[in-house]
């Protein structure tokens, strides 16, 4: 026996394209028929995010709907898409259904697109009108003469498939990490930062050292050298190493016993992918590795499918593989909901809202309005970075945990809370 399919599945989709594909993405996803046909209306502009969309939908009944450079236009907007139904009303039977959902495109399109459908069909076919909402995370169905009907959205996303919808492949040989390493050497690394006592010293010295030792492995333009070149490395001194990180070292078997020196060969040896990895883990992409495994750790709890960090992007105008179109720290989704947290050992006021408008910039362009972006750093007062951001980009939903929040515990409830305020459906 079939299982008949929700009210609001529909033979003929709609969609209007906009920046952002992932909407769209949702829709046809959410709405379509098995076997229906979906309709990407869009302008000159966002032609190529219709062909991006097409391409990891993978329908087989699709078509595009250009509009030109006349999003604005009403008279082209409703002569394309009533010609469009007159076609699909003169070729199919007539029980067809049909759907418009505007969440994506201009506000002009969006007003045009409806009324075009609304007069086509009217009452007869009873079309099917829609929007995703970013506050609610739920469908909106409308309905005759009444509130809208929330729908659950039961799409889940994963990352990889996030980016590609942007067309914004890894780098096959520097796929994200899914895996943290040495967790607990990074969260030593925390409690040593965090120490009462000397936590402020132990961050200048290790800075300091890091500055004067570990970076010398660093070229002229800010990349750690070529594997090659850090495989003739034979030790590294750590005179001048705080005594609590130089005990980290000695306990996670990073040092050469019989130099006293710091090994990149033996540390590589602790499930690094390369030497290079072990590099930027001791200048400070520890905390990042502790940021991942914390979200592991309530991921069960919270539905999170999938985090991961250090995720480089291919810059398709750079022949050299070194650079990155961008960068992200470490993120996570749940659902089709994207969380992304920047990650600094910096405490000024300077670098941290730096990082933080720079991971709310990416963080939106890949996850469109329902996307939430966090900042992870060492900041005494981080309701300052907060409010002055929020001012900046016009984002309440903005999330600062400064070093009075970074121990395990609180860090977890804190997380939680931010996760459970951001998501309304949990």
């Amino acid at each position: 026996m079939s299982t008949a399919e929700p009210y609001y599945k529909v033979d003929h989709l709609f969609l209007l394209i906009g920046e952002n594909p992932l909407p769209n993405y949702i829709a046809a996803k959410m709405l379509l028929k098995e076997g229906g046909t979906i309709y990407l209306v869009h302008s000159t502009d966002t032609t190529t995010r219709a062909d991006w969309l097409l391409k990891r939908l993978n329908i087989k009944n699709a078509k595009t709907v250009p509009l030109g450079n006349n999003q604005a236009n009403s008279y082209r907007i409703r002569d394309s898409i009533q010609s469009e139904v007159k076609k699909i009303l003169g070729s199919y039977p007539p029980n067809q259904t049909f759907g418009l959902n505007y969440t994506g495109g201009t506000k002009a399109m969006a007003v045009h697109s409806y009324r075009a459908i609304f007069d086509a069909l009217r009452i007869q076919h009873e079309p099917v009108f829609s929007y995703l909402d970013s506050d609610s995370l739920q469908m909106l169905i409308e309905q005759n003469n009444a509130p809208p009907r929330p729908e659950p959205v039961p799409i889940k996303l994963y990352l990889e498939e996030l980016f590609n919808l942007h067309n914004l492949p890894w780098k096959k040989d520097r796929k994200p990490n899914f895996k943290p390493v040495l967790p607990n050497a990074a969260q030593e690394f925390l409690s040593a930062y965090l120490s009462p006592t000397q936590g402020h010293s132990t961050a200048k010295q290790w800075r300091e050292w890091c500055k004067a030792k570990l970076h010398q492995l660093k070229d002229g333009y800010g990349f750690w050298r070529e594997e090659k070149f850090l495989e003739g490395v034979s030790g590294i001194s750590l005179e001048g190493t705080p005594e609590p990180i130089k005990k980290i070292l000695n306990d996670y078997k990073m040092v050469n016993n019989t130099t006293g020196e710091l090994s990149l060969q033996l540390a590589y040896q602790q499930g690094f992918s390369l030497l290079s990895d072990v590099c930027a883990w001791l200048d400070a992409v520890w905390l990042e590795h502790y940021v991942l495994q914390q979200i592991k750790n309530i991921s069960q709890n919270l539905s999170i499918q999938e985090s991961a960090m250090s995720f480089h992007i291919d810059d398709p105008n750079n022949s050299d593989d070194r650079w990155d179109r961008f960068e992200f720290d470490v993120a996570f989704i749940r659902d089709y909901q994207l969380f992304a947290l920047s990650c600094t050992t910096a405490s000024d006021k300077s670098t941290c809202k730096q990082k933080l408008f720079e991971a709310h910039l990416r963080a939106r362009q890949l996850g469109g309005d329902e996307a939430r972006v966090a900042l992870v750093c060492f900041s005494q007062k981080p309701e300052w970075v907060k409010r002055d951001l929020e001012a900046t980009v016009r984002d309440n939903k903005i999330e600062v945990f400064g070093c009075n929040d970074l121990k395990p515990n609180k860090f977890a409830k804190k997380l939680t809370q931010w996760i459970r305020e951001n998501s309304p459906q949990i």
